[in-house]
């Protein structure tokens, strides 16, 4: 009688089938992955582009690498960017105090917002005196644009449109709007 080894290394003949199989799979795969010449040129010409993509981002000012349209403040970023604006320019140390006072953040929270926010181009923090790079008036006009852009396909007179269809505008609010246009004109 044959030992249970020896009957395990007999080849079975649906091993040698699969084997067979997957060697022509793997073979047909090889082939499939060989590049032809232009494929080959191609694949070159993308690889140096984004080389030259990525070389040219890193050389861009923060201002254009992070623009202030793209970026979003939550509620809370909001709330803690209304505080450096309203205080600016403080001490990163008051800053901490007052995060703590208004938010109940901790030392670290603190920090780790104001370093987000400063590498998204909107805040500066210098030798421990922060600062904004950008002013909250100037920030919430390019979110407008975004936004009009994004949602009216940049048509303000279709944004007005639409905001007045929702809410009746006052008198006061009407001579406003057309004092603008005005200066507006009168600029031009």
């Amino acid at each position: 009688m044959k030992r249970r080894a020896e009957i395990m290394e007999e080849k079975h003949p649906m091993k040698e089938r699969n084997a067979t199989k997957e060697r022509k799979f793997m073979e047909e795969k090889n082939a499939m992955e060989e590049r032809h010449p232009m494929e080959e040129r191609n694949a070159t010409k993308e690889r140096k582009f984004m080389e030259e993509k990525n070389a040219t981002k890193e050389k861009r000012p923060m201002e254009e690498k992070h623009p202030i349209e793209d970026t979003k403040l939550g509620a809370v970023e909001s709330r803690f960017a209304d505080i450096i604006w309203q205080q600016e320019p403080l001490s990163s140390g008051e800053l901490v105090k007052l995060c703590g006072e208004e938010l109940g953040w901790k030392k670290s929270t603190t920090y780790t917002v104001l370093k987000k926010l400063c590498e998204r181009g909107i805040f500066r923090n210098q030798d421990g005196q922060v600062t904004s790079l950008i002013s909250r008036q100037d920030f919430h006009a390019a979110q407008s644009r975004k936004f009009v852009e994004d949602t009216f396909q940049g048509s303000l007179p279709a944004f007005i449109a639409a905001f007045a269809s929702q809410k009746r505008l006052s008198r006061e609010e009407i001579r406003e709007i057309r004092g603008m246009i005005d200066s507006y004109e009168e600029g031009r």
